[in-house]
């Protein structure tokens, strides 16, 4: 049965953690990277109805100061979803910033356009994998490299220093020389996501190969600080391995490029389980299409939902929630999911995780820990 709100029931996300809300309007994308747990849904075809996205809408306090934004993707393309529009509409009417998440297939079509310039809401491409070799199996598409990128310099083009906030994301292993490489091997510990380079120098040589496409139409103010980027090596010290804190290089006031450092997303079911000994400090709720509430940006189906937005308010939801509870408690018990997010690629790379978990804190702060850390 339908839960209808009989009074209004706002929620400060960011008591319980939160500062980002990510709405599934619908199930379906146009991509299938390989590292995104989207192919491995079972569910790419449920669509949250209009009433309930703006009722769970309608339940976020815009007094709460410390809450970011919403996003209408987790796994999802929002632009495949006509009524997109009029959710970012009604979201910044309600008071809301609303970051739009896309992979940018659909940039060029007028509609669309029209509609992000009309409306001017943030937003972020995820650019992702640049080596041709890899970009169609790695994002799942026909569509080539070459043709991909046009679409995005395109609309880089069109929205040239409107009052609309535009990141390009650029993916990439944060694995700073081959010894930190080769010693994570064989302590069995995660290096990263295969379909990008393994370090970001790589990526930037590859990137170097793309970069006139993007140089070429940017303002002059700018050329100076990007022309490095199409000639010389040592630009990797630009890019911070902190994404919040990275500049990146700008070419247009509004239109910035950065490297992004990646995370396999697939770990929620590739991973080896570690033990309970950990804390989850996930800051983005997540909403799926089928009304499932689930903890964090990774979770693609119920098996660590929360609840239901059909069913509950949100504030229900989470209020004493013992599963978020012990997500936040270092000694709290972990669902099997959690702990294989948390977990590591191979069992001797578990064996030292735990291992390390276990080591007094004053010991886990040390120095020496420090030093071998870095």
């Amino acid at each position: 049965m339908e839960f209808k709100l009989t009074i209004n029931e706002k929620v400060k996300l960011s008591e319980y953690g939160y500062n980002i809300l990510q709405i599934e309007t619908i199930a379906k994308c146009n991509m299938a990277c390989s590292f995104c747990p989207y192919p491995l849904k079972d569910d790419k075809e449920s669509i949250l109805a209009v009433d309930e996205i703006k009722r769970i809408i309608n339940q976020i306090d815009t007094d709460d100061k410390e809450f970011k934004y919403v996003t209408f993707s987790q796994f999802n393309e929002p632009l495949l979803d006509h009524r997109i529009f009029d959710l970012i509409d009604y979201t910044q009417k309600c008071g809301l910033k609303v970051l739009l998440i896309t992979n940018g297939l659909l940039l060029k079509k007028p509609r669309i356009l029209e509609g992000i310039l009309r409306l001017k809401p943030d937003i972020k491409i995820s650019l992702q994998i640049l080596d041709e070799n890899k970009h169609k199996d790695g994002r799942g598409v026909k569509v080539n490299l070459d043709d991909y990128l046009n679409i995005i310099v395109g609309f880089c083009k069109e929205v040239k220093n409107q009052p609309i906030n535009v990141t390009i994301d650029i993916g990439s292993n944060f694995n700073d020389t081959k010894v930190k490489l080769y010693l994570k091997k064989i302590l069995g510990l995660a290096t990263g996501d295969p379909s990008i380079p393994t370090d970001i120098v790589t990526t930037i040589r590859k990137f170097r190969i793309y970069m006139r496409n993007f140089y070429d139409i940017s303002d002059n103010e700018y050329k100076d600080k990007l022309f490095p980027l199409c000639q010389t090596e040592g630009v990797q010290n630009f890019f911070s391995t902190s994404y919040l804190n990275q500049e990146g290089f700008k070419l247009y006031k509004n239109v910035t490029l950065k490297i992004k450092s990646f995370h396999y997303g697939r770990n929620l079911t590739d991973f080896r389980p570690r033990n309970k000994k950990f804390s989850c400090n996930t800051a983005i709720l997540g909403v799926l299409s089928d009304g499932n509430i689930v903890p964090c940006c990774l979770s693609y189906d119920d098996s660590i939902s929360l609840g239901t937005s059909y069913n509950k308010s949100l504030k229900n939801i989470l209020d004493g929630n013992e599963f978020l509870k012990n997500l936040r408690d270092v000694n709290g018990e972990k669902h099997l999911t959690c702990r294989k997010c948390m977990g590591e690629p191979t069992h001797r790379g578990v064996f030292l995780k735990n291992l390390f978990s276990n080591l007094p804190f004053v010991v886990k702060n040390s120095q020496f820990v420090k030093l071998f850390k870095s």
